[in-house]
This record gives C-alpha cells, structure tokens and sequence, in this order.
C-alpha cells in the first residue's frame, strides 16, 4: 500500500475533504494510505477547522481499531495520516497580520518597479490583508504561493515521496487560492529533481462555480466575478496545466451556482459552507483516482460527472448511476442504520440486550462513559449535521428520509423499503437488529478489545439487513 497525498487548496478544498472524511468513516475504502496536505493561509477559516477537527476525531477512533483479512469492519478502515507534525496543515511563512504590499516590500523596490507592481496589481490588492487569503484575486495567490515550493515542509514531501505514491490536488478555479495554487504545485512536482515524484500519478479535481453569494457591498469577494475568472483560468489551463501531459486525470465539477446564496465572508471562522453535493462528488473523484493503475508515459485523462436523470432541487442514490450507487448506497446505509439504531435506542435498552450482557465486561454500562465511544458519538453528530446540510442545499442531496419518528430505522433510505416477509410478529428495525447482533456475537472471539467488538458487531449486522431486507 503507497500513499495518496491530497493536496487540499483554499476553503473548498477542506470542504472536499470533509465529505471524504464521512464517505471512509462510512466504509468506502481508499487502497491507498490517505495523506491530507491543506494549503489555505487562512487558518481560521471556518470550513478548515471543521475539517480538520473532523479528521482528528476519524483518527481517534481508526487508531482504536483493527483491519486484517480476519475482521470484517469497514467503518473508518482507511487510513488517514498527518504529515510530520502539522496537523494536516501546510504552512505558509510570512503571510501573518502583514498586507500584500508588505509582503513583496513594496516600499524596499526602486521607483520603476514601485511602479510597475502598481500596473499589476490595484491599490485594494496591494492593501489587502493577508490573514484571510486572497479573496479571489488568484493575481496574489500566484506570488505569495510561489515561495511555497521552497518551504522546508514542501522540501521534506519532495525527499520522503517514493515510487508507489501518488498524488491528488482539490481546487476551486474561481477563487484566488485554488486558481492560483493548483498550476504552481503541478509545475513544481513535474520538475522535482525526485524521479519517484517527477514521474508519479497525479490526479486533480477542479471545481467550477457552484454556489452563489449574497451580496455584500463591503466584502472584497463578489460572485458575478466567478465565471469570469473560471473563464480566464480555463483559458490558462488548457496551456498550461491539461495540454502539456503532466497530468494523469483531471476531473471537472461544477453546478447552477444562481440557487440560494451563502453569507458573504471574506474568511475567518464566519466562512463555514453548508456541504454541498458537488463536494461529495469531488470526494468520489478521489476515490476513483485511488482505484486507478497507471503507466508512463503521461496522458491526460478527462472526467465529468453525469446523473440519470435531471432533477429540480434534490437528488436521490436513484439519481446516480449504477457504479456510484453500488460504491455508495450500501455503505452510507449501514453507517445510517447504526446512527439511528443510537438516535432510537437508549443506553439502558442497549445494555438489557442479549449482545452486551454476554460481554458485560465489553458492551456493558462502562463502554458507554469509555473514550472511543464519546468520540464515536461525537463523529455520528458531526456526520448527522453534515447530511443535514446535504439535504438542504441547492442542489441538495437526500439519501435519508428525514423524520426521526420513523419507527423503523431500516425505512429511512430514500427510495427503499425494507422486505420482511408475511410471517407475523416479525421483528423489524432496531428489535431486528438487536436480534441479529445477539447471533452475530458468536462470531468474535472473546479476547477482543471493546471498541473492535463493537464495530465489528455493527458492522456484520448492517451489512446483513441491507442484503437480507433492502436486497443492496
């Protein structure tokens, strides 16, 4: 197994991440080691946060867990590392609490050059702040992440890269981060002096417009400037970054971004996007770059993404095509199963059945105050708002049923409905799923941790309904 590094460019690119980090927390399984690299000068940028506080807490819990040919658990089965010691980040020097002209020490330049950067960038560039990023102006992006390349931290990537790894970029082409990062990182690993990283698969995703703005006469970003700018670094691009061959697949991405705005944020903690479907999609570009093999010379491979049908607002897992539902419906099923299993059973229901007092010492009363399953907890919140956002965007993206007064948690799936048969006094939903655990406990030997019975437990059982009962 090598090492997919995933470099993460600008806000939405950590928003790209955050729904990776949900579809592996679900099951779906990356063959790769999954080694996050987020560009972004703005570090207190909401959607960044998010994310990563989300990967902390998905490493918590796959460090607690066991993946061998003799466990069945798929839940978290991917790896997912830092890089050296900075918490997924990759830092850019020299862009804290300074404006752009500091940056370039305007005022240190000869008078021609003084002028010259005044022909090239506008007086609100050269007073813009830096501690929020580029606000769109890819112009700044280019110059400040030029010197990226010759940080240690880049320097270290270059010399730790060996054969086998290989390497995937996230970019909007709307903003000024992502426009700006994504050419300048692939002409730089394309003329690493490391063979390994010269020659390596290198994939990409570029995410055209697809969410709108409220307008906001204050802040320095404005929405009808995006396909213009798309416009213009697609027009670069095509020379320079897809029509040269140094790229192995580029995936485009895009959506009608005149739906609902978000709120107006030039960055800072305030910028938190709801999850939108496109960031999803480009999540499963990743993982389809992952499933790849690859060989020289280099070719570049185009992608889009197509539905089967044309919906108005919301789409469903019958929307997409065969290959997607098959790589998402199940998983994302079992993983709903067990958050509504918790959402409807509570903690004294869940330690009078069979399973947990067989292994009391296990799933007894004391699991439910352990470290692992406050965090498991925590990730199954984190996963519900996110759906929930899904859900509500435009385009929105609806899996699940939204009423939690179903009784039956195996009735959520949108388009599904689970098949029991005509016998009567069946068991169904959680009862069945109590039932089955019950059976599916034999199954672990009894010298296994608590967090590993658990997960395995859920997990047997889930992918058991979901054949048995929805046919997936």
């Amino acid at each position: 197994m090598g090492k997919l590094y995933v470099f993460a460019i600008g806000g939405s690119g950590s928003r790209v991440l955050r729904s990776l980090t949900m579809l592996l927390a679900n099951g779906v399984e990356c063959k790769n080691e999954i080694v996050p690299m987020i560009i972004d000068p703005d570090y207190s940028n909401g959607d960044l946060v998010r994310t990563v506080d989300l990967m902390r807490l998905y490493n918590q819990i796959h460090s607690n867990l066991v993946f061998s040919n003799n466990t069945s658990n798929k839940f978290f089965s991917t790896k997912v590392s830092s890089y050296g010691n900075n918490d997924y980040l990759l830092p850019l020097v020299g862009t804290s609490g300074i404006t752009f002209e500091n940056y370039i020490e305007l005022n240190t330049m000869s008078r021609e050059n003084q002028a010259f950067m005044k022909m090239l960038f506008s007086n609100a560039n050269l007073s813009s702040g830096m501690n929020v990023g580029f606000k769109g102006n890819p112009n700044i992006g280019s110059v400040v992440l030029n010197q990226f390349t010759e940080s240690p931290t880049f320097k270290n990537f270059e010399t730790d890269f060996v054969q086998g790894d290989r390497i995937f970029i996230i970019s909007s082409i709307f903003g000024g981060t992502g426009a700006s990062g994504f050419p300048l990182l692939l002409k730089n690993m394309r003329s690493s002096t490391n063979t390994a990283l010269k020659e390596a698969p290198i994939g990409a995703v570029t995410l055209l417009p697809y969410f709108n703005l409220k307008t906001d006469e204050s802040s320095s970003i404005k929405a009808d400037s995006f396909v213009t700018k798309a416009k213009a670094a697609l027009n670069y691009y095509e020379k320079n970054v897809t029509g040269n061959n140094t790229l192995n697949d580029m995936y485009y991405l895009g959506d009608d971004f005149s739906s609902e705005g978000y709120d107006n944020c030039d960055g800072g903690g305030l910028q938190q996007n709801k999850a939108h479907l496109i960031e999803l999609l480009g999540a499963l570009a990743i993982i389809d770059f992952d499933s790849k093999e690859f060989e020289l010379p280099i070719q570049t491979n185009f992608h889009e993404f197509g539905l089967n049908s044309d919906p108005a607002q919301t789409v469903t897992f019958n929307d997409f095509g065969l290959s997607t539902q098959e790589l998402l419906i199940k998983s994302m099923s079992q993983f709903a199963f067990v958050v509504g299993y918790f959402n409807r059973r509570n903690r004294e229901h869940r330690i009078s059945q069979k399973w947990a007092i067989e292994r009391s010492g296990l799933l007894g009363d004391s699991f439910y105050s352990s470290h692992f399953f406050k965090k498991f907890m925590a990730f199954m919140t984190a996963y519900e708002e996110w759906i929930s956002e899904l859900k509500g965007n435009r385009i929105g993206f609806k899996p699940f049923l939204d009423d939690k007064s179903i009784l039956d948690v195996l009735e959520i799936v949108d388009g599904l409905k689970p098949k029991y048969g005509l016998m009567p006094f069946t068991k169904k939903g959680c009862d069945l799923m109590d039932e089955r655990m019950g059976k599916n406990l034999s199954k672990i030997q009894n010298n296994t941790e608590a967090p590993q019975t658990f997960m395995e437990l859920f997990y047997m059982t889930t992918k058991e309904l979901c054949e048995d009962k929805l046919k997936i």
